[in-house]
């Protein structure tokens, strides 16, 4: 048993040493910072196109399907529209991306979604598809076939405005009787898109709905809702990090003064700190709540998932070095493996999170990313809580040999 315990420790203790190290990596240039990225990008193509990855995340993720190839399809969007980019990058991330976006226009991609909604299969779908097809175009329009793909986004995008006419709440159901607030805004960004690549079509729509969804704030927080109630759009659960992550995310593309605002009440509410690193909490600041499939685990009042979704939307809002923190503090905890073809977290055990901090890393490009040297010091809290931890951990197991030392020493004393 003793030996099991120094093995155990040791590990443990070399695992802490590590995260502390990778804590000072990862400081690249823009150009190297893009490079790292199509490695992730590269470990998610595999997985998409020889084992089966969408198919593996749906049977873990009830949108799981959808999520993963959107999110590879939408990095390599960000990647092309970066400024850093050769036209052999920008022509293969606009491949990939339309091979993402391939994937999801299929009646297989469907088969989870109730067909009876407005629209049919529900917002969710429809507003991930018609984003990714919008970012798309947003790197270029002039691609082989690329008519049809206009004629796509307008098709989609009419259907989405339609059913926010037809609806007497801002936000439409993704399930039956189920809507959460996140996937509208997501909607909502592709028809906003759609106008500043063509001649304005939605604009009074968007504008019509932003007024429609201030009405619908949650009372605690006066922020966005994580879950409303489907036929009066009034909240049936508070903001939430997971949701606000994504909703600001895509808010920023749609509203940018509203989205202000909302960034502002949720700076003061959800991000904070943990041991000295940057975190995002699942619930605002004085609520505690347990993690779901939406946020997944919850510890510490940390909200894993949203911690993940706030590295690029913490970009949009001029929070740049906060974004990089951020993203060296999940580097440093997700326990990387890297070559010269691919980069992976958690052993590439859950794509899913390579595929989230893939496209977070990669809104980052298109941002200011220049440091903040005042914070060049966030980290020390960290390694003094690591130093102590393990110096506990260590005289825990030697606390046999400790106290007889102390006894011998104390009895020569005595004797003496």
């Amino acid at each position: 048993m003793r030996i099991i315990s120094l093995i155990f420790i040791s590990v443990l203790s070399i695992a802490i040493l590590r995260i502390n190290f990778k804590l000072h990596s990862e400081n690249h240039s823009l150009t190297e910072e893009k490079e790292d990225i199509i490695l992730q990008l590269n470990f998610l193509e595999k997985e998409l196109k020889d084992n089966k990855l969408g198919q593996r995340m749906q049977n873990i993720f009830p949108e799981g399907y959808i999520f993963v190839n959107a999110l590879y399809g939408l990095a390599w969007c960000e990647v092309a529209l970066a400024d850093t980019v050769d036209k052999s990058t920008k022509d293969r991330a606009l491949s990939e991306a339309l091979y993402a976006y391939k994937n999801i226009d299929i009646d297989q991609a469907k088969w989870s979604f109730p067909v009876y909604l407005d629209p049919e299969y529900g917002i969710f779908y429809h507003g991930w598809r018609n984003y990714l097809l919008s970012k798309i175009l947003l790197v270029d329009t002039s691609f082989s076939n690329s008519e049809t793909f206009i004629k796509k986004l307008q098709d989609q995008s009419d259907i989405i405005a339609n059913a926010l006419h037809s609806s007497a709440v801002p936000f439409l159901e993704s399930y039956d009787q189920q809507s959460w607030p996140a996937d509208m805004f997501v909607a909502m960004a592709s028809l906003s898109n759609h106008d500043k690549l063509f001649a304005p079509r939605y604009d009074n729509a968007i504008d019509h709905w932003i007024k429609d969804v201030k009405t619908k704030l949650d009372e605690n927080t006066d922020m966005i809702p994580h879950k409303v109630n489907s036929l009066t759009g009034l909240s049936s659960q508070g903001s939430r990090g997971c949701s606000m992550g994504l909703i600001l995310r895509m808010l920023g593309e749609i509203d940018y003064k509203f989205a202000q605002q909302q960034y502002d009440l949720f700076k003061d509410k959800f991000i904070s700190t943990r041991f000295g690193l940057p975190c995002i909490r699942e619930y605002p600041k004085g609520v505690r709540g347990l993690g779901d499939i939406d946020s997944g685990p919850v510890i510490f009042g940390v909200g894993f998932s949203a911690t993940i979704v706030m590295i690029g939307t913490l970009s949009m809002y001029d929070d740049s070095n906060l974004a990089d923190n951020q993203y060296k503090t999940i580097h440093a905890f997700g326990f990387d493996r890297r070559t010269d073809k691919v980069k992976k977290y958690l052993f590439g055990k859950l794509p899913m999170a390579d595929a989230f901090i893939a496209w977070g890393r990669s809104t980052g490009l298109n941002y200011n990313t220049e440091s903040n040297s005042a914070l060049k010091f966030w980290r020390f809290k960290f390694h003094i809580i690591s130093l102590f931890v393990i110096a506990i951990i260590w005289i825990i197991y030697n606390r046999k040999q400790i106290l007889t030392h102390y006894k011998t020493a104390t009895n020569k004393v005595y004797k003496t």
